[in-house]
């Protein structure tokens, strides 16, 4: 997470155009405590933490009504081995593409959440391993309509730019998340939007959920997108806890890779949450959750090479043992309608006998159920096949 502090010089207009549409980008870092806590050894969060909320270890979250004031304190962090001056400053939030929170840049005009906090400072010079906490009052006005409200407290490591140095000065920053829930009629409800299964030109193919927060405040949803063998057993699963902001639609990009064996595969998005409105940011309700799932989408993916070839040879197997299997039953079936009694003679043995009726005497002691060494004695009865016709 960055912002680029440029200086206007004609030699480097190129630079300032890249400079320009970098700054325009904003980031997102909302569930990851380790972003939250800085870039680069410096940063900053919730000097006091809710122990009952692990969700305010990262982020400050507040239910406040309109026209109250809360107290509160952002710890400013220093590991590095060096001095460093940190501005700290509140801003508005923005939300960024595929739906995820970000925070405004510091020049842009604050409407919302920026303009409620007050810092009681806004430099802090930090020795080497050292941190500070900075208080800061949050005034919610009583216009504050119900809902949830975000903003951000930025931590910017402060560069100022050298003599004679021409182009843009890169600073790096970290944005807490500052949300603000103004009671009253609390919705918080999901839909749906849209979900799809794209094939890629690699083989691979995207899964593309798509989900609307149709409610006043964000809601923490466990995303899942599981995709399954036709006969049912699971592939692959994609997803995560994702907060989906109020009144916003999040869409995420999840790659599946080409499956080895190919075939017909199914995804089917499903997304859970806490609808009851006892709920709120890292807090559960301790009801029954709200499950929405998508129709299952059904595709096609070619085997790979590897797979394809190992899938000729077990097929050519298959087949092997079928035409094995449809030869013994039909013996089994010659020799129950064809096979007569034999009476054994003295001179007969299981050869001449077999030699004989035209077959092999290991056939016929199979059919007979004779053990070795084979021996027959006169008058027993064995069965035996048709005799052969003489040419």
């Amino acid at each position: 997470m960055f912002v680029l502090n440029y200086y206007k010089s004609r030699k480097f207009s190129f630079s300032l155009l890249i400079v320009f549409i970098l700054s325009a980008l904003i980031f997102s870092f909302e569930g990851n405590s380790a972003l939250a806590m800085g870039y680069g050894g410096i940063g900053g969060r919730p000097a006091y933490p809710d122990p009952k909320n692990p969700r305010t270890q990262s982020i400050f979250v507040y239910t406040l009504e309109p026209g109250t004031t809360k107290n509160d304190g952002v710890l400013l962090v220093n590991n590095t081995d060096k001095e460093k001056t940190l501005m700290v400053y509140a801003v508005d939030s923005v939300v960024s593409s595929g739906g995820a929170f970000a925070c405004r840049q510091m020049n842009e005009p604050k409407k919302d959440v920026g303009r409620w906090i007050s810092l009681s400072k806004s430099e802090v010079t930090l020795q080497p391993g050292k941190n500070e906490i900075v208080p800061f009052t949050i005034k919610v006005p009583k216009e504050a309509s119900v809902g949830e409200h975000n903003g951000c407290i930025i931590i910017q490591e402060k560069k100022e730019k050298k003599e004679n140095q021409k182009g843009m000065v890169l600073t790096f920053r970290t944005g807490l998340r500052v949300a603000v829930t103004v009671p009253g009629k609390i919705v918080r409800k999901l839909k749906i939007e849209n979900f799809q299964v794209e094939k890629r030109k690699n083989g691979n193919f995207l899964l593309r959920p798509q989900i609307r927060n149709l409610g006043n405040v964000s809601i923490d949803t466990d995303v899942k997108v599981i995709t399954r063998y036709f006969f049912g057993l699971i592939l692959a699963q994609h997803g995560g806890q994702f907060p989906i902001l109020r009144g916003k639609t999040s869409d995420w990009n999840f790659e599946l890779k080409k499956p080895f064996w190919g075939g017909w595969y199914k995804s089917q998005l499903i997304a859970t949450y806490d609808q009851n409105p006892e709920a709120s940011i890292g807090i559960q309700s301790g009801k029954s959750l709200t499950t929405l799932k998508s129709k299952p989408i059904y595709f096609f993916s070619p085997p790979t090479p590897l797979a394809l070839s190992i899938e000729i040879v077990v097929l050519l197997l298959i087949i092997f043992l079928i035409f094995l299997l449809v030869l013994a039953i039909k013996r089994k079936k010659w020799i129950q309608n064809q096979w007569q009694e034999y009476q054994v003679k003295p001179e007969d043995d299981i050869k001449k006998i077999a030699e004989e009726f035209g077959l092999s005497w290991k056939l016929l002691a199979r059919v007979n159920k004779l053990q070795p060494p084979y021996a027959l004695k006169p008058g027993d009865t064995i069965k035996v096949p048709p005799k052969p016709e003489k040419k």
